[in-house]
Parts: structure tokens; sequence; C-alpha cells
């Protein structure tokens, strides 16, 4: 890469080059929303459960039935943002400046405890996030949906898309950071638990919010002009049929969600997840922050390289399938090597945590290519339809996450359940175990502790085979692409000039 300084503040712009200070605000503005997203999606389930007490199954049912909702109004709020009138360049724009403020608020409300009762709490906690689900909607259908109008090109939204994952993935990455530093919070005496989480969804939720209004500096560079007919809501969702890219990525996602696992806390602050390290002693908290850093190196180099390597091997749909892939083999053969307990031996920690690295590479680059290639399927749509469908495309790509979010949450409360799982454990003073201690507090011999690595490492390699199963009969044609991005070069040329071609017939005449 040439110097990084130079590289991300060239103000270097065409028709269809994006330049690159726009394009580093889009990066950090992802990087915000989803510090935002990483918070809220991997801390609220665990802040109930663990924290506010709220039974399993109800944990799982509140979060479950929100995400469901939020996923089911998704598509309703992307044929609304498809059908909108707008003034030209500025069909998303707006909502990434005006609405990222009201989430933040919403997003610290959720981890406030309010001293309530659990069903004055799980009314509570329904209600607001079904507020935030809704807002944050329209905010992330319309950052995401500026990928496709970033340029006409599809080799250029392939480099806007790997920037803008590149993005994504350093604000998750960031929001990762929130358990180690929540754990050093409380063993420092500057806060319990419960204030731990609600300065994390200041600090990530607001705060990340404020930062991904950067977004609003990317430009709106397809020129597309509305067909005169008006269109309605389920008119615009039928546009869906002509894209079959988006039908079996959305698919594929779905069915990759019946992977029975839990979140990491469940895993790594269990009973003697403990390890002794040239003389220190690791906690959950910091080997948890470890495995998810450390193995992740690779897989953040290469996606700086995404785009390329995609060439090189012949496609994206290629990523997908090697990820998937290597994903199955690889946690299989670490299940068995840290079967019985060997996991707790850091050197054999060590030697997984190399293997899963190797999973991250080709892992890193599934979004870049899922965003690629829906992009280049909504030029498809236009030309088949006259319709532009950035608005119901990605509030599609957010209805399948928070789908299998929902799907998910529903697993994880009723497998807990399954595991024996007592979030009202006590100590032996009979006090009510909160976060961290709660789940250490339960026994070796427990069916929880026994199928910790099972769930862990074996979980996710169901999902991953079921994606494997449908991505399968995904298309990917370099060179249908590039003829359908010639065509609609031709299809737009002559709707923005229709006067000029009729003005020398009537001369003539």
């Amino acid at each position: 890469m040439k110097n990084p300084f130079k590289f991300f503040f060239s103000r270097e712009e065409s028709d269809t080059l994006v330049a690159n200070n726009r394009l580093l605000s889009y990066a950090l503005g992802l990087a915000g929303q989803n510090m935002n997203y990483g918070f809220v999606s991997n801390r609220l389930f665990v802040f109930l459960n663990t924290v506010l007490k709220i039974d399993s199954r109800k944990t799982g049912l509140i979060t479950g039935f929100s995400t469901l909702w939020d996923a089911l109004n998704d598509p309703i709020i992307g044929t609304l943002v498809d059908t909108r009138k707008f003034r030209p360049g500025n069909k998303l724009r707006p909502f990434l400046l005006y609405l990222p403020p009201i989430i933040g608020v919403l997003t610290a409300l959720m981890f406030f405890d309010f001293g309530f009762s659990e069903g004055q709490t799980v009314a509570f906690i329904v209600v607001v996030y079904l507020l935030y689900d809704i807002v944050y909607s329209y905010q992330d259908v319309a950052l995401w949906g500026m990928l496709p109008l970033s340029s006409p090109s599809s080799d250029e939204r392939g480099r806007v898309s790997q920037w803008a994952t590149i993005g994504a993935g350093a604000g998750s990455t960031v929001a990762g950071f929130f358990p180690q530093i929540r754990q050093s919070i409380v063993d420092l005496g500057v806060a319990n638990e419960k204030t731990a989480y609600f300065i994390g969804a200041v600090a990530f939720g607001f705060g990340g919010m404020l930062v991904s209004m950067l977004a609003y500096r990317m430009r709106e560079k397809v020129a597309y002009t509305r067909p005169e007919e008006k269109h309605g809501v389920l008119k615009n969702l039928s546009a869906l049929r002509h894209n079959r890219t988006l039908i079996i990525i959305c698919l594929a996602r779905f069915v990759a969600c019946f992977s029975l696992t839990l979140p990491w806390e469940y895993f790594f602050e269990t009973r003697g997840v403990t390890y002794h390290v040239l003389g220190m002693e690791l906690s959950g908290a910091t080997v948890q922050l470890l495995y998810g850093i450390l193995p992740g190196i690779p897989g953040a180099f290469a996606m700086f390289f995404s785009a390329k390597i995609a060439r090189k091997i012949g496609g994206m749909k290629r990523i997908l399938v090697i990820a998937e892939v290597c994903s199955v083999t690889i946690r299989v053969i670490c299940f068995f090597l840290g079967a019985n307990d060997r996991f707790l031996s850091f050197p054999v920690l060590l030697a997984i945590m190399a293997l899963v690295s190797i999973i991250n590479i080709p892992t890193s680059m599934k979004d870049i290519a899922h965003r690629a290639l829906i992009s280049d399927s909504i030029d498809e749509v236009e030309l088949k339809t006259g319709e532009r469908t950035e608005g119901i495309s990605y509030s599609m790509q957010n209805f399948i996450s928070k789908l299998t979010g929902a799907a998910s949450k529903f697993i994880q409360g009723y497998l807990l359940r399954w595991l024996g799982f007592n979030e009202k454990i006590t100590d032996a003073a009979g006090h009510v175990l909160e976060g961290t201690a709660a789940i250490r507090a339960h026994g070796a011999d427990t069916r929880f502790v026994r199928f910790r690595w099972h769930q862990f490492m074996l979980g996710p390699a169901i999902g991953s085979a079921l994606y494997l199963l449908v991505i399968l009969f995904l298309r990917d044609d370099r060179a249908h692409t590039q003829e359908v991005e010639r065509l609609l070069r031709e299809k737009r040329a002559q709707m923005e000039q229709p006067q000029s071609e009729e003005a020398p017939a009537t001369v003539g005449g």
C-alpha cells in the first residue's frame, strides 16, 4: 500500500472513482455503527440474564422476539426508503446524519437499571428495543445502501465493499474489548456490574453512533432516474424475485444460525478456565480477549487484499465456499485436540488459536464477498425492472441478520436451560451472584460445564456445514456482470438525453 496518510486523505475523484478521504469517512462511520451493534447484540442477552437476573428462557424470548420484530419490519422500511421522494444524490444520506444520536440514547436506556420488577423490566426492554430497532433499521439500510450507489463500476464497488467491511470489522473488534474493560472496572472497585454495563453502553453504544455520522460525507454517484409510475410496498417487494443472488445469500445465512453455541462468556468464564503463563494467571476475560484478537490478525490482514484474492481464485463465491470448508474441517480437528479438558493447557490452546486463525482468513472476507455480490445483483435488477432496490436489498440483509439473531437467541435460551444453567445461583452466604461470578459458580460435574467445549467448538461447525449446502447454488459470472454494466450505461445514457435525440428530427422535418 502507498503512504497511508496520503492514501486515506487523497481527494482524487471521478464519476466512478470514490475519493479516498470519503472512503475513510464511510469506513469510520461503519466502524462506529458496528461498535454500537456489536455491543448491543453480544451483551444485552448476558446483561439481562446474569446481571438483571431474568430467567434464561424469558431472556431468550425477550431478545428473540424483539429481534424477530425488527427482522419483520426491515423489508417494510427498505421499501419505504426505495419509494420515498428524494432530491438527486440524497436518497439515503439524510438518514446518516439525523438518526444516529437517537439510536445512541436508546442504547444507553437499555443498559440502565431503573430498579423495576422482573415483569416491568421485561416490558421496558421490549418497548425500548423495538424503538431502537425501528430507528436503527432506517440508518442501517441507508448506511449499507450507500455501497451500490457509491459507483456505477463493479470494480470500484468491490473496493468500497472491502474498506467498508474493514471499517465494520474494526468497530466490532473495538466492541469486543468490553468484557476485559468490564472486568477491570469491577475488580478495581470503580463500579459494580450494572454500572460497568451502563458505562459500556454510553461509550460503545452512544459514542459509536456519533462516530457513524461521518458516513454522511459519502456521495451517491449512480445516476438514477425513478420511473414516473409510482410503486407501492408490495410491488417493490416483488422485485426481489428477480434477485437470485440475494435470495441464495439470505437463505445460506439463515440456515447457518442453527448452530448449538452460546455467547463466548458462557465458555471462557466457566469454572477452571484460567491459565498460568510465565508466572502470570490469566482470567477467563483476558483469555477471551486474546482468543478474539490473536487468531483474527491474519484474517484482518487478508481483508486488505480481498478484492485481489477474489480475482486470483476466480470470484467472490469461491471465498465463501473456501471459508466454510475450512471452518468445518478445522473445527473438528480443534475439537479432538482440546477434548477431555485438554484445552485448559495453554500450549494446546495456542495450537487451537493457530488453527482457528486459518479459518479466519477466508471467513474475514465473507462479508466483503456478500456485499460485492449483492451490489452487482442490484444492477441486474435495474436492468430487468428499471428500479434501483438498494433499500429493499440491504433491508433483506438486515432482515436475515436479525432473523438469524432471533433464532439464535431462542436456541441459546433453551440450550442454557437444557445445560442446567442457573442464573440465580447463590454463594455460601445465600447472596445471588452476578455476571462472571454466576457463570463460574457452576460445579464441574454439571452438564453446563461438561458440554462447554462441545458447544463452543462444534456448534459453529454445524452452521458452516448448513451454509455451504446452500451457497453452492450461487452464480458468480464476471463476464455476465460486465455485460450488465455495459447495457446499463447505454440505457442510462438514453434516459438522460431524450430531448436532444428528438430535436434534430424535428428540425430536419
